[in-house]
């Protein structure tokens, strides 16, 4: 993907901080442009408006996720887990919106989870039980899926804004190591480290 332009740049920024902080529903192009410091149409011109806009980030996110699952192809589990969290974190407001706007219903999000879904859990299956089809598992690796993908989640579905760990370079680092310790504590050696 090529880098944004500075102002797309802005404005993916500014939404991401109004989406988070207000959700996407209750934010609109107005504030995301006040936010953005930049005019309105350029919102329409860069994303062809709010839901452009929304699709563009939601993407980018799932996208930058399965590559960096897919580039842990090879590497352990608890390396695989460790730069999962720490992308994250790093990205936290980013993470929690866009998990929270997951769990809403929407035609959009139906027609891309799905393919995103597939590929994520096609992933997972192959780095956590070396199976190249997921339809190869047994109903207890499915369940472990399903698990491990919730524990993934869970820090970034409700927001922690007065919590420690998304503040300092150091408490990120000691927040993952300790969600990573306990992780691989559920998968012992099932995950293949």
């Amino acid at each position: 993907m090529k880098k944004p332009s500075p102002t797309k740049d802005k404005v993916i920024q500014a939404a991401v901080n109004l989406f988070f902080q207000k959700g996407y529903h209750a934010t609109s192009v107005r504030d995301i442009a006040k936010e953005a410091e930049i005019n309105i149409s350029l919102i329409s011109y860069y994303f062809e408006g709010k839901q452009g806009l929304f699709e563009a980030i939601v993407i980018d996110h799932l996208e930058t996720k399965l590559n960096l699952l897919q580039d842990c192809h090879g590497e352990s589990f608890h390396t695989t887990i460790k730069k999962i969290l720490y992308y994250k974190m790093d990205n936290y407001q980013l993470a929690c919106f866009v998990h929270r706007e997951m769990m809403i219903d929407s035609t959009f999000l139906r027609e891309v989870l799905v393919t995103y879904i597939a590929k994520e859990d096609y992933l997972w299956a192959s780095i956590l039980f070396q199976v190249e089809d997921v339809s190869d598992l047994s109903y207890e690796q499915e369940m472990k899926l399903i698990q491990l993908k919730g524990m993934l989640q869970a820090p970034f579905t409700t927001p922690w804004n007065q919590r420690d760990e998304r503040r300092t370079k150091d408490a990120k680092r000691y927040f993952v190591e300790t969600y990573t310790a306990h992780i691989n504590r559920c998968y012992g050696a099932d995950s293949h480290q």
